[in-house]
């Protein structure tokens, strides 16, 4: 593949939407062929209230995960150990390493920017059906522990009188 000498602007399509497992979906804004990628992909990742991507891993490809809005928990490695992004975090996930995304709201989507250097984003994607169990029960007390925070965050700030 030729290296292009300028910018190339991209633009998702409807057709480069597709649905993941329980209800999300996937935009494919960057990847091979339709952009002359050759070391990285980068997709938009829609994720309804209530959801959970299940647990998967790359086996040859880096990953990060660019938090763009909602609340959401990234379990990852032989426990699942959660990390907590704000909007603008980004999670770092090395080759191999397993990881699911759970959906702290019952109600809002969470949107994530996904950048792999698999430049045709998902070849070397496969399930780690091995976690999903722990991931379910990490689900539960994740949500439950979120709601906590948002009622003690809403009943310390009560709004001002006018």
């Amino acid at each position: 593949m030729t290296a292009p000498i300028f910018a190339v602007h991209c633009r998702p399509r409807g057709a480069e939407t597709r649905p993941l497992p329980d209800g999300g979906l996937t935009t494919h804004i960057l990847y091979a062929p339709t952009v002359p990628v050759e070391r990285m992909s980068a997709t938009r990742v829609l994720l309804p209230g209530g959801r959970i991507l299940p647990p998967q891993r790359h086996r040859t490809a880096e990953s990060a995960l660019v938090m763009l809005s909602g609340y959401a928990a990234v379990l990852s490695g032989p426990t699942m150990a959660a990390a907590l992004p704000a909007i603008g975090d980004l999670i770092y996930i090395p080759v191999g390493v397993p990881y699911a995304v759970v959906n702290l709201s019952r109600n809002a989507a969470v949107l994530l920017l996904a950048i792999t250097t698999d430049p045709d984003f998902d070849v070397g994607t496969v399930a780690a059906d091995e976690h999903s169990n722990t991931v379910a029960d990490r689900a539960v007390a994740l949500r439950a522990e979120h709601l906590e925070r948002i009622t003690q965050r809403r009943a310390s700030n009560p709004r001002r009188r006018r």
